[in-house]
């Protein structure tokens, strides 16, 4: 060999050989110095491939480790949002409920003072029918008494069907909340995920 060292190694240590020089003795380069340099050059790029190799597989077991992180955030989501969804639905159907007794109660209600009004104007008239003169203001009282009664009873049920109706918005405005906020979570996790995908090849 004469001059420079040949090319012999990976590109890392092309520079390095290319440009080492070794003594020449009488019959050429000084084989000792030769092979120590060789011995050298070959601890340290097995010892940089050893490293390389080292990374490689740290960087393969985070990218596991995120991948397995992404997953269990993604079924975490899907699990919240099947959850959320049947409490909305149970929430929808007591809503649901709670207006359907207010219609039933209404019903309920003026079947009830209509009744009234009826037997008490069917025993009025009976009244007046034994005794006119004597009875008319008997007759009377009663039917005032009846419609009385009646008003009472319509109040009542409205009364409760007010109360039901508050109670029925309350559960919408919860509904709403619980929409939104649903929502907001999906979002937030989604953005999350989505970095998470960015950042290590997804």
């Amino acid at each position: 060999m004469y001059g420079k060292v040949l090319y012999i190694f990976s590109k890392g240590w092309v520079k390095a050989l290319a440009e080492t020089y070794f003594k020449k003795t009488f019959r050429g380069y000084n084989p000792e110095q030769v092979d120590s340099f060789i011995i050298s050059l070959s601890d340290t790029y097995e010892n940089n491939v050893k490293e390389h190799d080292d990374l490689l597989r740290a960087a393969e077991a985070e990218n596991a480790r995120l991948r397995d992180e992404i997953a269990e955030l993604q079924k975490t989501i899907e699990d919240n949002a099947v959850s959320h969804k049947e409490e909305i639905a149970q929430k929808q159907e007591d809503y649901d409920r709670l207006y359907a007794e207010i219609g039933e109660k209404m019903v309920v209600a003026d079947n009830r003072a209509a009744e009234i009004i009826k037997n008490a104007e069917k025993e009025a008239a009976f009244i007046l029918a034994q005794a006119r003169n004597d009875s008319e203001a008997e007759a009377k009282a009663v039917r005032q008494q009846a419609e009385e009664e009646a008003a009472k009873l319509i109040e009542s049920t409205r009364l409760q069907c007010a109360e039901i109706s508050a109670k029925a918005e309350e559960f919408r405005m919860r509904q709403d909340e619980m929409n939104k906020t649903i929502s907001e979570t999906e979002k937030r996790f989604g953005d999350a995920l989505n970095k998470l995908r960015e950042g290590f090849g997804g």
